[in-house]
């Protein structure tokens, strides 16, 4: 309620304590904090976080969980050139893979959204694929779609992509494929 001097009979309206009281009620049951908050942390994709980001991604069809192509170790006699990471990188090889799967954090999660909802409207033109390949892979290095004139596309990266974008370019299904079209991926050296 807005306004005391409605609530109150005329002979109680200037009693401090029942207009305190119902002040207070106002601000213990006044739900715009709630949902000033709400508004935030779950419909504002731009500062949406945790279980905000799971409802988006569920409405787009995107999940916050990636298969990894590859798993790097800490290790001596296991480690390669390949698969050699500093400490606190990478965890110790065990003898066998711990898991695959790993879990976006939300800033990485909100680009793929973005990048998965673009693809959902996208109409499988090279302007509108290249349009959601420079909002998952922004400020990374250049990453475009070519049409191979024979029913095939490559999607050419000129950058190294870690293994989480790998799963996300692999195993996603975020990057738009148009109906018969074969699809391949190069990564392409800038130097």
């Amino acid at each position: 309620m807005q306004d005391v001097q409605q609530t109150l009979l005329s002979q109680y309206a200037n009693a401090p304590r029942i207009v305190a009281l119902i002040e207070g009620w106002n601000q213990m049951l006044d739900p715009a904090p709630l949902i000033d908050q709400w508004y935030q942390m779950v419909w504002n994709m731009h500062t949406a976080q945790g279980y905000g980001l799971d409802v988006w991604g569920r409405i787009v069809g995107v999940s916050r969980v990636l298969t990894l192509s590859s798993q790097s170790y800490t290790g001596f006699f296991e480690a390669s050139d390949l698969t050699e990471e500093g400490f606190n990188q990478t965890p110790w090889y065990q003898g066998v893979e711990a898991t695959s799967n790993y879990r976006l954090a939300d800033d990485g999660y909100r680009q793929l959204i973005y990048a998965k909802a673009l693809a959902n409207i996208a109409d499988g033109s090279i302007l509108q694929i290249n349009q959601v390949l420079m909002t998952l892979f922004a400020g990374q290095g250049d990453a475009y779609v070519r049409d191979n004139g024979d029913m095939t596309m490559t999607y050419v990266f000129r950058f190294v992509p870690t293994a989480v974008q790998v799963s996300i370019i692999q195993n996603s299904g975020v990057l738009p494929r148009p109906v018969g079209v074969g699809v391949s991926y190069v990564i392409e050296s800038t130097s």
